[in-house]
């Protein structure tokens, strides 16, 4: 998994990944990072992380309900994708329960993701 430093070195390397702080009130509780991925063209949510201090309170639902209707706002973006590492469940779930859906696909052994944007509001 990569660090959210890692992941903030990605953004500053080319235009195409939006790095997201993830606050409650004043304070952090997490990082996401959405792209349009230059490889394949689709939007990806690359990361999306809540701070263990913070996990299991409803902040990633939140953050990726939040981000989901930023994303449905970005001209065609007509479904997003991601990945998961096996074994991840309680974000697999997460992910089942906000419309995601295995797509078969493993990539970089993490499996694959997506949701339609059709409905999103």
């Amino acid at each position: 998994m990569a660090t959210n430093a890692d992941s903030i070195d990605e953004a500053e390397d080319g235009d195409h990944c939006v790095p997201l702080a993830i606050y409650d009130a004043d304070v952090a509780v997490g990082f996401a990072m959405y792209a349009l991925d230059p490889d394949d063209g689709n939007y990806w949510i690359y990361r999306l992380m809540v701070d263990q201090r913070y996990q299991r309170l409803g902040y990633g639902r939140k953050a990726l309900d939040e981000l989901l209707k930023l994303m449905s706002r970005l001209p065609g973006c007509s479904q997003v994708t991601l990945s998961v590492a096996p074994g991840n469940d309680v974000a697999m779930e997460l992910y089942r329960q906000m419309g995601f859906r295995e797509s078969g696909e493993i990539i970089g052994g993490e499996i694959v993701f997506r949701r339609s944007m059709h409905d999103i509001e």
